[in-house]
């Protein structure tokens, strides 16, 4: 028995909040939750988890890409100046 049409779009909603806050399992969880819907809905919710994916990737692995070859760059100039 599915949840609600109200109850799954709240909880989507929270979700989605969360991800934006750059939730790390909440990323993950949304996108494993995409795949358990039917029709229109599933195909909304996989749109949805893509769309969170994306956000936390520029929102926290690109900064860490970042802050990394910065890191590794200033210890290389470091030891070989």
């Amino acid at each position: 028995m599915s949840p609600p049409a109200a109850t799954a779009s709240t909880a989507r909603q929270v979700l989605q909040r969360r991800a934006i806050q750059c939730s790390f399992s909440s990323v993950f969880h949304l996108r494993n939750c995409a795949g358990t819907g039917t029709g229109a809905e599933a195909t909304t919710a996989m749109k949805e988890a893509k769309n969170a994916e994306r956000i936390f990737f520029r929102a926290v692995a690109l900064p860490v890409y970042a802050m990394g070859v910065i890191g590794v760059a200033a210890y290389g100039h470091k030891q070989w100046k």
